[in-house]
């Protein structure tokens, strides 16, 4: 852009102001705090993991590089090559550790390919092909996944979360105790309660075998960078978290006898990836409704989703499920959205045409 200088004034020629980031910003500030989980990884010694991100995002970026080139697109037009390094990413830590690299390697390469031949694209495609390519993999892989860690008669304790730390599930960290402590003895003993250690370290770190489900923390932090530079839409993953855990709370002892709505929140939410796919999956580009009451009806029914499939927490495929039926939903959605917007301009129109008609008449 070039600059004017008058009197030693320099005027930029910037007609247009974003109200939100642009895609490659919103990308790139993602790949970033994901790059996060990956050091986590690195530094909790899980190599597998890290080898499987990479694999995932190798070849994500092979099969955009090679669309491109028999498309003869640039790679770096549309910021095609950053949303492959995301997409990769994102399939890489959807992916339990064991998982074989070859596999991954060529279901992530062809479905990539078969998603953008389909679907025109990334600006087009109705499914999350990063989900998509993972529930491939689960298909064919279905040993991979953990069961659920939690059994009914679990469910039906008082806080099933509880049982997975005692039983050392949930390994706790060295500065659990100390963290515990000082929550105990400055915040919750102004309401007259404490908590047992085991919480931090399920929060920090879960242990599971699917990294995007391990550092709730990490994920929480990365969400506050991500609104407050209005990267994602704060509607989807408020109502979705929010109809989920009042499901979970109220709804859900129903189904196991357990204690009339005295739900484990703290196992649905920091279990089974839902934070991940809260803030990194389903505001996802191109896959949401545009209206606020699109949004709204949109996250209400992926809450709902994810509670009758991934159930009350520790699922380690209902989430991806959740994802594809939330994209079903969202492509009904944006009907329903287009079609109001067709009304109310065709009523636009004709108020238009009625009030030139009235002016013409009094001429």
């Amino acid at each position: 852009m070039k600059n004017f200088d008058v009197h030693n004034r320099k005027f930029l020629i910037r007609p247009f102001t974003y109200i939100n980031s642009s895609l490659f910003n919103v990308t790139i500030r993602s790949i970033i705090l994901l790059m996060i989980q990956v050091v986590m990884l690195i530094a909790t010694n899980s190599y597998s993991s890290v080898f499987i991100v990479l694999t995932a995002v190798a070849a994500s970026v092979l099969a955009d590089a090679l669309w491109a080139k028999v498309t003869l697109t640039t790679v770096l037009k549309n910021h095609t090559l950053q949303v492959s390094i995301l997409q990769g990413l994102i399939a890489g830590l959807l992916i339990p550790q064991g998982y074989p690299l070859i596999p991954i390697f060529f279901v992530i390469f062809f479905t990539m390919i078969i998603t953008k031949y389909f679907f025109g694209g990334f600006a087009y495609s109705w499914a999350n092909p990063s989900v998509f390519a993972v529930i491939v993999l689960w298909i064919i892989g279905t040993e991979f996944f953990p069961l659920f860690q939690v059994t009914f008669d679990t469910l039906a304790m008082r806080n099933p979360s509880l049982s997975l730390i005692e039983g050392g599930t949930i390994p706790l960290v060295s500065f659990d105790s100390s963290v515990t402590d000082f929550f105990n003895n400055t915040v919750f003993s102004l309401f007259k309660v404490s908590v047992p250690e085991g919480y931090v370290s399920f929060f920090w770190d879960n242990h599971s075998v699917i990294p995007a489900f391990r550092f709730n923390f990490i994920t929480l932090v990365s969400s506050v960078f991500l609104f407050s530079e209005n990267s994602v839409d704060l509607i989807i993953p408020s109502v979705f978290l929010c109809v989920y855990a009042l499901l979970v709370r109220l709804v859900s002892p129903f189904f196991y006898s357990g204690l009339l709505f005295q739900g484990d929140i703290l196992l649905a939410l920091l279990t089974g990836g839902t934070f991940f796919c809260a803030f990194f999956i389903l505001n996802a580009y191109a896959m949401i409704p545009i209206t606020v009451w699109g949004k709204a009806i949109y996250a209400f029914l992926a809450a709902v989703t994810m509670f009758f499939v991934a159930g009350c927490g520790t699922s380690s495929s209902g989430m991806i499920f959740t994802v594809i039926i939330s994209n079903v939903f969202s492509v009904m959605i944006q009907q329903f959205e287009s079609y109001f917007d067709r009304k109310l301009l065709q009523k636009k129109l004709e108020d238009l045409k009625n009030q030139y008609d009235s002016e013409l008449q009094e001429i």
